[in-house]
């Protein structure tokens, strides 16, 4: 199968990435037959700098709302694809949406979708890619598998909704972080959700400034032209300390307190200067 946007599917870091998408995109798109629109690569390899701790972010567009005895099918596809046995097979994360939803404003956030979780073979329901950001990166940004291109069919995003989401996605970050900053080792206070919530908030703040959506990595020396100085240092160690994550080590260790603590205090500055 040849893609719509094939030059943007990379070869490296992994190879067997086109077998993957080429083995999905058939295979989705014979189960959901007449009322498929297309398949869509959003996340790293949409937006940029996709690497090898890069999810493969998918969103697939329907016609109609897909039922449950459709979306077991879809499980049996996903479960499937896992059994390719390699990175991508195994990181394939990303929800099936209709086309009246997509440009429902009313809708944004709080309807659940069809989705699956990074790594997961059992379909679940989700509001995890019903959010404005998302809508922004499949129609400026989203890599077309199979179907026309989302711009024809996706309404503008509302820069004041872009950025209204971005507000409150930043409180709730900072908000769970510092309820987990003194707890025994969970998400938010290990060594992969300390620098992921400072990149992610770099991520935020650039979005909610510039009404784009960018890669973690460009937001992030974006990020140290805007925030003080001092914030620098904490940034370009949350990137390295990014790097192998996908061998989910750091997960189960817990960062270090003061590094906690400042991460915190990064939040709550960020935080106070876009009130």
């Amino acid at each position: 199968m040849k893609f719509i946007d094939d030059p943007r599917i990379p070869d490296q870091p992994y190879p067997e990435l086109r077998n993957v998408l080429e083995a999905f995109a058939t295979a989705v798109s014979a189960e959901l037959a007449d009322n498929l629109v297309g398949v869509y690569m959003i996340g790293s390899l949409a937006v940029g700098d996709f690497d090898l701790d890069s999810d493969i972010d998918f969103l697939v567009v329907t016609k109609t709302e897909i039922t449950e005895p459709t979306s077991k099918r879809l499980q049996a596809v996903q479960e499937k694809i896992y059994t390719m046995d390699c990175y991508p097979a195994h990181h394939l994360e990303g929800s099936f949406i209709c086309i009246d939803d997509l440009n429902n404003c009313q809708i944004v956030g709080t309807k659940e979708l069809y989705y699956f979780d990074n790594g997961s073979t059992e379909i679940e329901k989700s509001v995890h890619d019903n959010q404005w950001h998302v809508r922004w990166i499949l129609r400026e940004r989203g890599v077309t598998l199979v179907g026309p291109k989302p711009i024809e069919f996706i309404h503008p995003i509302p820069p004041e909704e872009l950025r209204n989401e971005m507000k409150r996605a930043m409180a709730e970050v900072m908000m769970s972080f510092e309820a987990e900053i003194n707890n025994p080792r969970c998400f938010w206070n290990s060594r992969f959700g300390q620098p992921f919530a400072v990149l992610t908030f770099c991520r935020m703040l650039q979005t909610l400034q510039t009404g784009r959506v960018e890669s973690k990595k460009s937001a992030a020396e974006w990020a140290k032209g805007i925030v003080k100085a001092k914030w620098h240092k904490l940034i370009d160690d949350a990137w390295i300390e990014r790097e192998g994550v996908r061998h989910m080590v750091k997960i189960k260790q817990r960062a270090e307190q003061s590094v906690l603590e400042e991460t915190l205090g990064f939040m709550k500055d960020v935080v106070g200067v876009e009130q």
